[in-house]
């Protein structure tokens, strides 16, 4: 299933409902998880990508500031298809900062409780 662009079946959606059904695409069809854009993609890695699809999504080539890393540059059919891959990026880099605070938190309780009283 491609990304959702606004047309078709998506032609009455929301923003915000496009952005929600490309991320359930992306974590259900491309098993991909937090904890696995977690251990793979550095701080900002997935704004970067959304970034480079919010303002170049629709060209053929990816824009020279693609980081080329892992993931592979793919055009959208419209600027709606472009700016939703961008949003489902963008909440893949917020739910992966949390993932990490939540690491984080877990750490800091767990070293509190094995201190002496």
């Amino acid at each position: 299933m491609p990304t959702p662009d606004g047309t078709g079946p998506y032609a009455t959606s929301t923003g915000q409902e496009l952005i929600s059904i490309e991320r359930a695409r992306q974590l259900q069809q491309k098993a991909i998880t937090v904890q696995r854009d977690d251990a793979i993609h550095r701080v900002g890695a997935l704004a970067h990508h959304a970034a480079c699809y919010e303002e170049h999504g629709a060209d053929p080539q990816p824009p020279p500031e693609w980081p080329g890393d892992d993931l592979e540059w793919r055009p959208q059919r419209n600027n709606v298809a472009a700016l939703v891959r961008a949003g489902a990026l963008y909440q893949a880099e917020i739910d992966r900062l949390q993932h990490r605070l939540q690491r984080i938190v877990l750490r800091i309780d767990h070293a509190r409780s094995d201190e002496p009283s």
